[in-house]
């Protein structure tokens, strides 16, 4: 399908949608453009990954937590993990 008969398509199918749909397709719509613009951003710089680190490197920050949402995380796993069986 060319670009003039998807656009006619589309065009016509909007032409016949109700009010409230019409909406929902103005939603998808501005969806679509953030993700663009989304994707047009230019990538931040990291620091590199340091090599010869060991797990006990990590216990500096065991036990911390920085931010107000560690409820909300804790929520999210408890209903979002699979039950394990033995």
């Amino acid at each position: 399908m060319t670009y003039l008969e998807l656009h006619q398509k589309i065009e016509q199918q909007i032409s016949q949608l109700p009010t409230e749909q019409l909406a929902l397709v103005s939603d998808f719509l501005d969806s679509l453009q953030e993700k663009s613009t989304v994707n047009q951003r230019p990538l931040r710089r990291i620091s590199p990954i340091k090599r010869g680190k060991k797990a006990g490197d990590l216990l500096h920050s065991a036990g911390t937590w920085h931010g107000d949402d560690l409820e909300d995380c804790l929520r999210l796993v408890e209903e979002t993990r699979s039950q394990t069986q033995f």
